[in-house]
């Protein structure tokens, strides 16, 4: 598989993995607290900034709102653009490293 689809199909399960399980809640009622602990799992790290995009309740535990969703997938994007940014940096760097002739052996 190539690098782009690789990409592309990350950048996919990034943007779906919250409807998925939400949906799963919904189709699979008797699991639906597992299927929700994952989808709460994946706006979890941003818990932190609180109104107007999450807030945090005692009993029903991280209510997400559309704009808290929004900057989610926003900052999942991002660190994922940023992440292979450098990768593809280091590639580079190492492939034009083994393709300059050795200056030294003259």
């Amino acid at each position: 598989m190539p690098r782009v689809a690789i990409r592309l199909a990350i950048l996919f399960a990034l943007i779906a993995w919250p409807l998925f399980f939400a949906w799963l809640a919904e189709a699979d009622a008797g699991r639906a607290s597992v299927w929700l602990t994952l989808h709460r799992a994946y706006y979890l790290p941003f818990s932190w900034v609180g109104p107007p995009m999450f807030e945090l309740r005692s009993g029903a535990g991280l209510t997400v709102h559309p704009t808290g969703r929004a900057f989610a997938v926003f900052a999942y994007v991002l660190a994922f653009y940023v992440f292979v940014r450098i990768v593809d940096r280091r590639t580079l760097a190492s492939e034009y490293d083994e393709r300059k002739p050795d200056r030294s052996r003259d």
